[in-house]
């Protein structure tokens, strides 16, 4: 296509990388000199009209933190509408965060724009991440924005710079596609670029020239009489002669005229002249088919894996627990600790730009993200500690003295009903602990909350701890203590608690002259074991074998079907960094089939066994200088694989430790399914994503296409009659091979050295040791197989969590008390059918006596359910992801009815 241009709207901005090939404070010093230079500017020259800052907020308070005294300036640019800010608080990945993380990041930078006294820029500028997520428009069009500036994941050679983008859900929004090369800078490369080495001074036939140059190549992609000329390009400042460039340009009459304005003028004009349009459908992520600077990088999926762990585990934290609970708990009279998860939101969201969770930036960039993990984590789990505390204190057991008082808490959306562990502290030295390690049991009965005995597993004893609590007013105290851990079958309603009591036996009174033992009780033994023979064990659900090389057989008793060869190791070269995989001419890989595991017994009981494999693989050292193969010095990497199983249930829980001594390198875990079938299935944000095992014919393309899928904790794959899914926690690299087995290949880690204009250090080789938490769950395909999967996948994140009473003391951390008359098991929440899935129980953004649920439907099919509270509904509207009101959501006493279409996602709020 060539389209004649009759207008260019110039768009001033600078790509603000936050941190990348420089730390945030060196790059902060050169925002801050920017910013000075354009507030000069603007305010002296009118003719400088507009300024966009990146789709970012937070850049602004990064600059008033240092220059205060600008604020009205400032502030006064962008009311009157010459500076645009948001509309994110950072830009951020689409793949390596939550779709939840994803709506606060925009209700942070909505939010963050309205506090300037400006609305946020609407649209989806999101111009140099690394492919989109398949939901990204409906997110979008939940904001009010119905288009994307886009860059990454398509095909990349003179695409058409406007298209249709449909979302799964099949919400469509107009797509701004930037050009292959020059993308985000085209005006900037084209235009200014040129005189860079002449210190700017323009020639002004030169400029005309190139001007034409710009046209030409332009006018081959745009499917209108208008284009935008983006005048910046990453850390770039401003050209104060911006001006007389294109007044020199127009009065040339070269065929077009140029204007300086925002994005939003030319969106607007754009609008009226689009036609047809080329559509596309879904995820886009086609590695790149020309040039170097529009590949999709696929392998930041996998780089400084802990970045990724950290954030999921926050995530989680902050979805599952802080929040909802900070919910509940307001509803039984404690204040909503609203700031606080603010706070630690704000951290957290800090490190999802792509340079930043993606692993490739320098050292010091990475070593500050783990600061605000940190500052993330730790105020999320002050919050919960309290909420849990409260509701513990305040339930019907609170004034028993003497019994041993177990809250278990539930923070998914099904009912707990089967074998979970805990562990509770009991006076050192006691009669207890005399009794486990004398006599070989236990000297309590466990009840539960309708006193109906449950029998227990002991797991573990921990002698001579120290514990230390502080009362409110009052200084610390601290105690030793034995900690005991203990499995036993649990009853836990959604998004509920259930309260559990231990009781002492005491041995019966000696007769006369009889001997009884001091500080002994009686002893408390549930016999059994899940051992078959001694390398095969089985819970009634799976059945488990250990070969001797390491790997395990999973047999379905479901279905008995048998998935042999699971967890095989296999390490090969990486010569990339943190944005690809980049093998040797020469790549030998090493696998752990001939390895001699030592497996151990950590304990098999009736509820609970654990495994203990050890294996060891000799693999390089390191790449060799030439680059070509891997080198000939040779260190063994220790690998430790703990399995667990539980009575009857479905779920193979693993976790294994590297010890990492080798650079260079990519670690995966191979799971061969067996499964004759050309299709499987990947988890991402609201989203449950179908992919093709056939990949389609990238051999021409510029970029190589790495055969790895993005994934947020779900990979599954089946035959339409059998089924093998694997969850994880915080690994997001996967691919199924089209191998006999239709192998899934699980990466763990990979060991880079050498990233891009890097600072020398050495964190990318992650010489460390390293901790990975999966599971495996063998199925039935049924109707009901998706939802299943999520659901067993999000009680796998999120866990228990357990609150043990200090020996009948009611312990209070803060001020706010209630009548201790919560019931012994309650749920606070309930959600039908199983599609529909929560995303989020929280505070209304803008107003305190509200609250905000979120759901999608994870289904193709259209869905009607019903949330059912523990309260009557005083009243519930439909929200926008903005949180502004839509409609009325029809309820009754306590439960609100739901329709919810194919992969919609809904936010309602409500009162109680």
């Amino acid at each position: 296509m060539t389209q004649p241009i009759e207008k260019v709207y110039v768009i001033s901005h600078t790509h603000w990388d936050r941190e990348w090939y420089q730390d945030f404070q060196g790059y902060r010093i050169r925002l801050v000199y920017l910013l000075d230079e354009l507030i000069e500017k603007m305010e002296q020259d009118p003719a400088y009209r507009h300024f966009m800052m990146d789709g970012q907020t937070i850049v602004l308070d990064d600059y008033l933190e240092i220059r205060p005294e600008n604020r009205e300036r400032l502030v006064k640019l962008i009311q009157d509408g010459r500076i645009s800010i948001g509309p994110w608080y950072v830009m951020p990945d689409e793949f390596l965060v939550s779709g939840e993380s994803l709506i606060r990041n925009l209700l942070i930078g909505y939010r963050r724009s309205r506090a300037f006294g400006a609305q946020p820029v609407k649209s989806g500028y999101i111009t140099d991440i690394f492919g989109h997520n398949s939901q990204f428009p409906q997110i979008l069009h939940g904001f009010g924005i119905d288009h994307a500036v886009l860059f990454r994941g398509f095909y990349g050679d003179a695409d058409a710079a406007e298209i249709w983008w449909e979302g799964a859900d099949g919400t469509r929004i107009l797509g701004l596609k930037l050009d292959e090369d020059r993308s985000y800078g085209d005006f900037y490369f084209f235009i200014r670029w040129p005189f860079a080495d002449r210190e700017f001074q323009y020639d002004r036939e030169e400029l005309i020239e190139r001007a034409k140059g710009m046209l030409d190549y332009k006018s081959k992609r745009a499917t209108t009489s208008i284009i935008a000329g983006f005048d910046g390009v990453d850390h770039i400042e401003i050209e104060p002669r911006l001006p007389w460039i294109l007044k020199t340009l127009n009065e040339a009459d070269i065929g077009a005229k140029f204007v300086h304005c925002s994005l939003e003028e030319y969106v607007k004009d754009l609008r009226e002249k689009i036609g047809d349009l080329p559509k596309f459908k879904g995820e886009q992520r086609s590695p790149g088919y020309n040039g170097v600077n529009n590949w999709v990088l696929a392998n930041v999926l996998s780089s400084r894996i802990h970045l990724k762990m950290n954030n999921q585990a926050c995530e989680v934290l902050l979805e599952k627990w802080a929040e909802p609970w900070g919910v509940f708990t307001s509803l039984q009279g404690r204040a909503y600790p609203k700031t606080f998860l603010a706070k630690a939101w704000e951290y957290l969201i800090q490190n999802h730009p792509h340079d930043s969770i993606c692993g490739c930036s320098i050292d010091q960039v990475h070593r500050d993200m783990m600061y605000r993990f940190d500052q993330s984590r730790l105020m999320a789990e002050g919050m919960v500690r309290e909420q849990l505390l409260y509701l513990s204190n305040h339930h019907g057991l609170s004034d028993q003295d003497g019994d041993q008082v177990i809250t278990v808490f539930n923070a998914s959306q099904t009912d707990i009903d089967g074998v979970i562990e805990v562990e509770f502290a009991m006076p050192a030295m006691s009669d207890a602990a005399s009794t486990m390690y004398h006599l070989g049991g236990t000297s309590f009965r466990l009840y539960d909350h309708g006193r109906n005995e449950i029998p227990y597993q002991l797991l573990e004893l921990r002698k001579n701890s120290t514990r230390m609590w502080r009362p409110y007013r009052d200084i610390p105290y601290s105690d030793t203590v034995d900690r005991c851990r203990i499995a036993f079958h649990a009853r836990v309603p959604s998004y509920g608690y259930a309260a559990y009591v231990t009781k002492n036996t005491p041995l019966a009174a000696p007769g006369p002259g009889e001997y009884q033992a001091p500080n002994l009780t009686a002893p408390v033994r549930f016999l059994g074991s899940m051992a078959v023979n001694a390398h095969t064990w089985e819970n009634g659900r799976i059945r488990v074998a250990v070969h001797p090389n390491g790997t395990i057989d999973v047999t379905d008793m479901e279905t008995w079907r048998c998935y042999a060869g699971l967890l095989l190791l296999e390490d090969e070269a990486d010569i990339g960094e943190g944005w690809n995989h980049v093998s040797p001419v020469t790549n030998e890989v090493f696998t752990s089939y001939g390895s001699n595991a030592k497996i151990s017994v950590v304990y098999d009981g009736p509820l609970q066994t654990r495994i203990r494999i050890r294996t060891s693989i000799s693999i390089p050292h390191a790449i060799h200088p030439q680059e070509t193969r891997r080198s000939n010095e040779f260190v063994t990497i220790e690998v430790t694989t703990i399995l667990e199983l539980r009575k009857n249930d479905p779920i193979l829980r693993c976790r294994t430790l590297v010890n990492n001594r080798a650079r260079d390198h990519r670690l995966r875990l191979l799971f061969p399914s067996g499964l004759q079938t050309e299709y499987f299935h990947t988890s991402t944000p609201f989203d449950y994503v179908q992919r093709s095992i056939e990949q389609h014919d990238y051999s021409g393309y510029m970029e190589k296409a790495r055969g790895t899928v993005p994934h947020n904790g779900i990979i599954s794959i089946d035959d339409g009659s059998c089924g093998l899914a694997v969850y994880s926690k915080g690994l997001y690299e996967a691919a199924v091979r089209r191998d006999g087995s239709r192998t899934i290949a699980l990466t763990l880690f990979r060991s880079t050295g050498k990233e891009v204009l890097s600072d020398g250090g050495d964190g990318g080789q992650l010489l460390t040791e390293l901790e990975f938490h999966y599971a495996i769950s063998p199925y039935a395909v049924n109707e009901m197989h998706t939802s299943r999967l999520w659901h067993e996948h999000q009680q796998f994140v999120a866990g228990i969590r357990s609150v043990d009473r200090k020996f009948g003391k009611v312990v209070y951390e803060s001020l706010q008390r209630r009548a201790a008359d919560l019931s012994l098991s309650h749920s606070f929440l309930q959600v039908s059918p199983a599609e529909l899935l929560i995303s989020a129980i929280k505070v209304s953004e803008d107003r305190n006596d509200s609250y905000v649920i979120r759901l999608f439907n994870i289904s193709a099919e259209y869905v009607e359910g019903s949330i059912k509270f523990d309260r009557k509904v005083v009243s519930a509207h439909y929200v926008n992801l903005d949180e502004e009101l839509q409609s009325q959501a029809p309820f009754t006493d306590d439960v609100i009815s739901i329709v919810a279409k194919a992969k919609q996602i809904i936010s309602i709020r409500i009162r109680l």
